[in-house]
């Protein structure tokens, strides 16, 4: 999405004159944090292996490619710039559940 980059430095411009968006202890950009009621399993940014599985990293993150998250500067990210997320605790204000199917 091309809107992505724009939207992000507009967020960045936001935050530097009105502070955090997002309660404590979620990060200042995408909001990530790791005790809400929604978790990165449940979203569509979120990779996936070819079974629909999760893909882990050793440490046992999973890998997000949604632009924000990969743009915090707070998250921890990978050699491909996806945001290094907890799969089950983790999430930010940007999850997008998949769609259920029909």
């Amino acid at each position: 999405m091309s809107s992505w980059p724009r939207k992000i430095e507009a967020l960045k411009r936001l935050l530097s004159e009105i502070g955090s968006l997002w309660p404590a202890p979620s990060t200042r950009l995408a909001g990530y944090a790791e005790d809400g009621p929604y978790h990165c399993e449940d979203c569509i940014y979120l990779k996936k292996d070819e079974k629909g599985n999760p893909v882990r990293t050793t440490g046992g993150r999973g890998l997000c490619n949604q632009e924000v998250m990969k743009a915090d500067p707070q998250v921890q990210h990978d050699s491909d710039s996806n945001a290094l997320v907890n799969i089950e605790r983790g999430c930010c204000e940007f999850v997008d559940p998949p769609k259920a199917k029909k």
